[in-house]
């Protein structure tokens, strides 16, 4: 069964724009996925929080802060870009409980997006 949806994922994320296929790694939370655009300058913030790492070390925080928070939809609020080839994404990730503010800043040379900055806050 695991091997199907891995299967089904490639073929997914195979087709689509860079920056969709960042978005729906976002929407159904794989973190391996989602460091596929980060490099060592990259950087990770979570409640204010700040981690750095080489591409393994950074999906095992995203990968706990998926496990330790149930997750369940994410809501991109805005998206837009300036003049120097940065993109940046508002968005919302919620819980039954809890809302979460996520802001990413990415950097687009050639149709290559890396993240520059993943902000989590938690919505008190």
């Amino acid at each position: 069964m695991a091997k199907v949806f891995v299967f089904i994922l490639i073929i997914i994320f195979a087709g689509q724009d860079p920056l969709d296929n960042l978005i729906l790694s976002l929407e159904i939370k794989n973190g391996e996925e989602i460091t596929r655009y980060f490099d060592s300058k990259s950087e990770i913030i979570i409640d204010n929080k700040s981690y750095k790492g080489n591409r393994y070390q950074q999906s095992k925080i995203l990968d706990e802060f998926y496990s330790d928070n149930s997750i369940n939809k994410f809501n991109i609020i805005h998206q837009g870009d300036s003049e120097n080839n940065i993109i940046y994404i508002l968005a919302e990730y919620s819980s039954n409980n809890d809302l979460y503010k996520v802001l990413l800043i990415l950097k687009n040379i050639n149709n290559k997006y890396t993240i520059e900055k993943f902000k989590i806050d938690k919505v008190s």
